[in-house]
């Protein structure tokens, strides 16, 4: 933006200098206040905030300096040989290129440059060409009276067309304004504080707000603010929309409405390659013949390939265990993928399915882990990004199911309360909400005619096919499983625990079930076990090796070892008295088999071995050679008195005390 001193001001306004300052100082004139070196106050006045006549004065005055305007302007009559030497008709100096041209400019330029193309081969032909310009001008008016169209005008057009400048050729007029305002900088950077703010404040707020905030700091300009409309104009015109996005709706509105995101290709891409996986509720109010109504969650396995729905469960509630089925659904038909592409839901990210991954909790170990079902199945899974739906595309099968199937139902209630239709309460009062089994059996049929429904993918050499066409043509290997072993490396898997007495646990619901062997689990007590187990049958628990996964038993319920408080029926008590004592039993065997292998003579107690090493020890005690002997003297040797007896009248007879003492011995 181009500035005036106050002196260049009054200069262009035909004043003095005084009152050019003056009216800076006022605020009557739109000005920046600095400070010169001299500490002086020194004033800015933009070139937009000038008057329209001393714009147009300002940059007259810039062109004749620059030689882009001559002196003094042709006359109209001008000569043909003014016409071959090139005149500069007040032609701008910012040329464009075609390309950089608008719609409406780019017709601009072609109306001119055929008009001045007939004019100039049509002017050849003429003897009196300065009459003939007035008559073709005249002619022109006439066709097109909007164009206001005079000799000079013409002259200069051709010029800006003979030098290839297609701005000249663009009626500029009203466009001077475009991008710049008439709101005070001051005033427009405060408003724009307060508006791109993430609480996403009103217009009407930030307007009033400002009006304040200008009284407080800058009470000149508030003659100079306009109407609220135009702040609202600017902001829409001038601010960018991603800007506005990302300041008033946070991170999340800008990365799903602006950032520019990644496109997936599925050229390599084959069938069983990757399936993708999430759990979608079900727009249905349904009972299962009670009063009670719900909504059935569909765990649905998606082929990102051809689109196929490969598998699938139908469930009250969303749960590892419904992953799990509609997993084995899906491989039972379709075999096992390569790649499972999941959100970050818990019914994924646990330790009997795909691992704990991001959720890990601290000092968690992943070593202590059992091996999940989806490494056992040699299945690797991915995760995507936090709150990324676009990511995965199964949520727009989801949304075909909302449409084309949950609609259906006559307990159908939308997604949210925008979406429920306004006979569903009546239709609930009548009774006629589906049965659960119903929704079931619809689904599947559904299905079959949703995986034969035409391909939509972005591949063009598979339009005309079905989705279950383009599986079956980029499939290439099955990697498929026995149901047998497809069961046991699907079951459940607990953490490490250690055989109790009472053998392993699993816990489901909250319920403790244990699994016991009579013989089996009293020897292996105190093993480190992984426990296994079917959700579908739990009266069999497989139990493995918890360092290398090996395979030791496979035990059943311990239900006769549990027995009410009050249990009237003494037979369950015996029952359970004698499994007890079997065990007992069993170990007395297994202990009599250990230690009963020494013959009788070998059989020696720990004393009489003792005693033996003794009477082997040699007795030989070796003195040293030099030996002080020790010589008793004459003198007494003074007893000591017993604390107290100084003052008994009977003294103490030592000898007498051991001769009682040893006849108390002699008649033991």
């Amino acid at each position: 933006m181009d500035y005036l001193t106050a002196e260049e001001y009054a200069k262009i306004k035909n004043c003095s200098v005084q009152y050019a300052r003056r009216l800076a100082q006022a605020g009557k004139v739109d000005c920046i206040q600095e400070m010169s070196c001299k500490g002086r106050p020194k004033y800015l006045i933009p070139i937009s905030a000038l008057p329209e006549n001393l714009q147009t004065k300002y940059y007259k005055q810039k062109k004749t300096e620059s030689g882009i305007l001559p002196d003094k302007v042709a006359p109209e009559n001008v000569s043909e040989n003014a016409l071959k030497t090139p005149i500069k008709y007040g032609l701008k100096d910012d040329y464009k290129s075609f390309e950089e041209l608008s719609e409406d400019e780019r017709k601009q330029v072609r109306f001119w440059s055929e008009l001045v193309e007939q004019w100039h081969s049509e002017r050849e032909q003429h003897t009196n060409k300065t009459e003939f310009d007035k008559l073709f001008v005249a002619h022109q008016r006439y066709l097109h009276p909007e164009l206001q169209l005079s000799e000079t005008t013409l002259y200069r057009k051709w010029a800006a067309y003979q030098s290839g400048n297609y701005t000249a050729l663009v009626d500029g007029r009203g466009g001077q304004s475009k991008g710049s305002n008439s709101i005070p900088q001051p005033v427009w950077d405060a408003f724009l504080w307060y508006y791109l703010d993430d609480r996403r404040p009103t217009y009407t707020l930030c307007y009033q707000t400002t009006v304040a905030w200008t009284k407080e700091f800058y009470p000149e300009l508030l003659d100079l603010i306009p109407s609220q409309r135009t702040f609202q104009r600017h902001v829409q015109s001038d601010i960018p929309y991603a800007v506005l996005v990302y300041l008033r709706e946070g991170n999340k509105a800008f990365y799903d409405k602006c950032e520019p995101y990644i496109n997936r290709l599925y050229d390599n891409l084959k069938a069983n390659d990757c399936w993708i996986a999430d759990t979608h509720t079900f727009d249905i109010q349904s009972t299962d013949g009670s009063e009670k109504r719900h909504r059935l969650y569909l765990t649905a396995f998606l082929d990102a390939k051809s689109g196929i729905l490969t598998g699938y469960n139908i469930a009250e509630s969303n749960n590892s265990d419904s992953v799990r089925l509609a997993l084995r659904n899906g491989i039972l038909k379709y075999g096992i993928p390569k790649v499972i592409y999941v959100d970050n839901g818990r019914e994924y990210l646990n330790h009997q399915l795909g691992g704990r991954g991001n959720r890990r909790k601290k000092g968690e170990n992943p070593a202590e882990e059992p091996p999940p079902i989806f490494k056992r199945l040699g299945i690797e899974m991915r995760n995507a990004i936090v709150r990324n739906a676009r990511a995965k595309p199964i949520e727009r099968f989801f949304r075909i199911v909302k449409e084309q199937f949950s609609k259906l139902f006559m307990g159908f209630c939308g997604g949210n309360i925008f979406e429920r239709p306004f006979s569903l309460k009546r239709r609930i009062k009548e009774g006629k909400l589906p049965r659960d089994y119903e929704v079931r059996d619809t689904f599947e049929k559904w299905i079959n005619s949703y995986n034969r429904q035409a391909y939509g993918g972005t591949e063009a050499c598979f339009r005309g096919m079905t989705r279950l066409e383009v599986w079956e043509n980029t499939i290439q290997e099955i990697r498929q499983a026995a149901e047998s072993d497809l069961n046991l490396m699907l079951m459940c898997t607990t953490k490490p625990q250690q055989i109790q007495r009472n053998g392993v646990k699993i816990k489901i619901c909250g319920e403790e079930i244990w699994y016991w062997h009579p013989t089996e689990t009293i020897i292996n007590e105190k093993t480190k076990v992984y426990v296994r187990y079917d959700p579908a049958d739990l009266r069999i628990a497989r139990l493995y090796e918890a360092e290398t996964d090996k395979f030791l038993f496979q035990w059943g319920l311990a239900d006769k070892l549990m027995v009410d408080f009050l249990e009237e029926d003494q037979q369950k008590v015996a029952d359970a008295q004698q499994l007890t004592a079997n065990a007992k039993k069993y170990v007395r065997q297994q202990a009599k088999g250990i230690t009963g292998k020494l013959t009788p003579e070998q059989r020696i107690s720990m004393l009489d071995m003792s005693i033996r090493q003794a009477e082997e020890a040699s007795t030989e005690i070796r003195t040293p050679k030099n030996i002080v002997p020790v010589m008793v003297t004459d003198e007494p040797t003074e007893l000591r008195t017993a604390v107290g007896a100084e003052n008994m009248a009977i003294p103490i007879d030592i000898s007498r005390m051991n001769e009682n003492a040893r006849k108390r011995k002699e008649n033991q």
